[in-house]
């Protein structure tokens, strides 16, 4: 059976990927609560620990996340 097709990002789903991009480091786990595990499931974002702090987790945007601001024009900013 052929894979559903995903919805279009819009509205705050858009706000917290933009977000996300925009916080190379991590955007705060409590961020966005209700939206990030819709995100997480669509294979936008996943959550890891932050870089050195192994006991704070932090969204971080996917490979296909990556590709969904590419097709949206929407830049990730630099490293900090």
């Amino acid at each position: 059976m052929p894979s559903e097709p995903k919805a279009p990002i819009r509205g705050r789903h858009l706000e917290a990927l933009r977000a996300v991009a925009e916080n190379p480091g991590g955007l705060r786990h409590e961020a966005y609560p209700t939206v990030m595990p819709i995100l997480q499931e669509l294979g936008y974002v996943e959550d890891h620990p932050t870089r050195g702090r192994t006991s704070r987790r932090a969204w971080h945007l996917t490979p296909g996340g990556r590709e969904l601001l590419i097709a949206l024009g929407i830049r990730e900013s630099a490293e900090p």
